[in-house]
């Protein structure tokens, strides 16, 4: 398990939001393996520093993704001003996008299963085949332009992952700014029952912060 969601949910044990993290950290940990293997095995590569994918784009995410990203950006990343980014209402790309990170996301490690499986895995066809597409933007340069696979193969899709995020909460799926919006207050909620530090300390001692209020979308 990634270090920091290694951290998340150790700091929720034994609550039903702890569960939830666990659950989905470990199919994050079988989507980072098994992607890993297949863009091996097909000579799948993005082109070195493109961040293109995620220059104009605003992830969907299930309310099990958004309370990990939110749980990140309250307990790890403790970055307000990120937070509020987050929160500004009418935005039409990713607010978490960063053109000057390496990896063009300021939550990577908890990054949602979209963001993971864009260009480093096939999708389930209408025929049932799993087919792979090359990325269109200039980073799938590196890339086969498409990949078709048996009904009777093991390739593991897109709708194969989903399923198995999509179970663990129900719920709306949503633009990521007003998911994690809104997931915002019940993680800061439970947090501070578990008496857990939201923030840096600042100069006057006081570590409360206050629970985000959702905005309008």
């Amino acid at each position: 398990m990634n270090d920091d969601r290694e951290k998340l949910v150790d700091m929720f044990n034994s609550t039903h939001l702890g569960d939830c993290l666990r659950e989905l950290s470990l199919i994050y940990d079988d989507v980072e393996k098994e992607t890993s293997a297949f863009c091996e095995d097909y000579n799948i590569h993005c082109t070195a520093g493109c961040g293109e994918c995620c220059e104009h784009f605003m992830p969907d995410i299930t309310p099990a993704e958004a309370k990990l990203v939110a749980s990140y950006l309250l307990l790890l990343r403790k970055d307000i001003s990120l937070i509020d980014k987050v929160q500004q209402p009418g935005q039409d790309h990713c607010p978490l996008y960063d053109e000057s990170n390496p990896y063009h996301c300021q939550v990577y490690s908890v990054r949602p299963l979209v963001c993971r499986l864009f260009a480093q895995c096939a999708s389930r066809g209408k025929d049932l085949k799993a087919v792979f597409r090359r990325c269109r933007f200039s980073g799938g340069a590196l890339m086969p332009e498409r990949l078709e696979f048996p009904v009777e193969s093991d390739i593991k899709t897109m709708d194969d992952y989903g399923l198995r995020v999509h179970s663990l909460e129900s719920g709306e799926v949503k633009d990521l700014d007003e998911a994690v919006t809104n997931a915002l207050g019940e993680v800061s909620m439970i947090a501070g029952f578990l008496g857990l530090k939201r923030h840096n300390s600042n100069d006057d001692g006081d570590d409360s912060t206050p629970t985000p209020s959702p905005q309008a979308s």
